[in-house]
């Protein structure tokens, strides 16, 4: 009988210990979720922050992910996006023949980032020039699972560049008629 009662008080205690133990397990599984949670929201509204617009994809090209920028820059939800596969609803028809090129060569050409200015349709047609940096999409094994692009909208830079160029046009035009003129008035 005494021993009986000994084995169940050190059942019993047993039992507590690893209940305790249990409870001590859950609670930092939840603090270290709860970071996990904040920590994600941080990154998240960092990203939300950023004006860059961001885009994965597999190899196949089918979109994994889209920010809060691309989406803007154009004009699609992303979850309309997401799961997309080439041709993409936002590339421009005058350059499929060469985006598709550089898709197949992007594909094929290994681990190496590369940048590149296309053209880009919005959802409501309008048509804008971006700078696109592809890089190697990387996972926790260090895996190459597709590419990360960061895409810049450069219309306003474009247009800046040919009223530049224009305006220095129009002055050597100017300068010319100016010295034709001079000549004209010493003969």
């Amino acid at each position: 009988k005494v021993l009986l009662t000994a084995a169940i008080a050190g059942l019993s205690a047993f039992a507590i210990l690893a209940l305790l133990a249990l409870y001590r397990n859950g609670l930092r599984r939840r603090r270290a979720e709860q970071r996990l949670r904040g920590e994600m929201a941080f990154r998240r509204s960092m990203e939300d922050s950023l004006t860059v617009g961001l885009r994965a994809k597999d190899h196949d090209g089918r979109v994994l992910y889209v920010n809060a920028a691309f989406c803007r820059l154009v004009g699609f939800p992303a979850e309309e996006l997401i799961g997309w596969r080439p041709p993409m609803p936002y590339w421009s028809p005058n350059q499929l023949t060469e985006t598709l090129h550089r898709q197949k060569k992007l594909a094929s050409g290994g681990a190496l980032p590369q940048s590149f200015e296309t053209r880009f349709v919005r959802k409501d047609g309008t048509e804008i020039d971006v700078q696109v940096y592809e890089a190697p999409l990387i996972d926790a094994r260090g895996a190459h699972r597709g590419w990360m692009g960061s895409v810049i909208d450069i219309s306003e830079t474009k247009r800046a560049a040919r009223l530049a160029r224009s305006q220095d046009e129009n002055l050597a035009r100017t300068g010319r008629l100016v010295t034709m003129g001079e000549m004209a008035s010493t003969l």
